[in-house]
């Protein structure tokens, strides 16, 4: 299988909420009409971070990708933000810098490029372009190939 994921962050005057419900209800059904069912994807899934909500974040690094510190701070593990310890903890996204991880997979890499010229061609690619204004903060969005391999199941 063909796999991209591509890491989406929001436009900043959405809440997590307003995004999904966006991403959901309105983009995904227009991507899936304008693709055609000839070119629909095998794996299209979504995977929501609630980067801005403190019960969500659990783990931060302590370098980014370039060694660089980051603030170490994590969230709670609990809805009342106390640790096992029973202390306090600050909320912080650390470098979760993303509000979606779309898993997206093809037969093969030809079925993705069906889709993607389905997609960001002609007219299509201007309403495609139009509507991800919208939503997304498309100069932060990352893809990347990936190659998976499973242990069980």
């Amino acid at each position: 299988m063909h796999t991209t994921f591509a890491f989406l962050v929001k436009q900043p005057h959405l809440s997590t909420q307003e995004f999904i419900t966006y991403y959901e209800t309105k983009h995904i059904p227009m991507i899936n009409r304008l693709a055609g069912p000839e070119n629909q994807p095998l794996v299209y899934k979504r995977r929501y971070t609630h980067r801005d909500d403190p019960a969500f974040v659990f783990v931060t690094a302590s370098v980014d990708a370039s060694g660089a510190p980051v603030s170490t701070t994590t969230g709670s593990h609990g809805d009342d933000g106390a640790t096992a310890h029973g202390s306090k903890v600050e909320a912080h996204p650390g470098n979760i810098d993303f509000d979606v991880m779309t898993e997206i997979g093809f037969a093969d890499k030809e079925g993705k490029a069906r889709w993607l010229a389905a997609l960001y061609q002609g007219e299509n690619a201007k309403l495609v372009m139009e509507d991800e204004a919208r939503f997304i903060w498309r100069e932060r969005t990352r893809a990347v190939v990936v190659e998976e391999f499973v242990s069980f199941g």
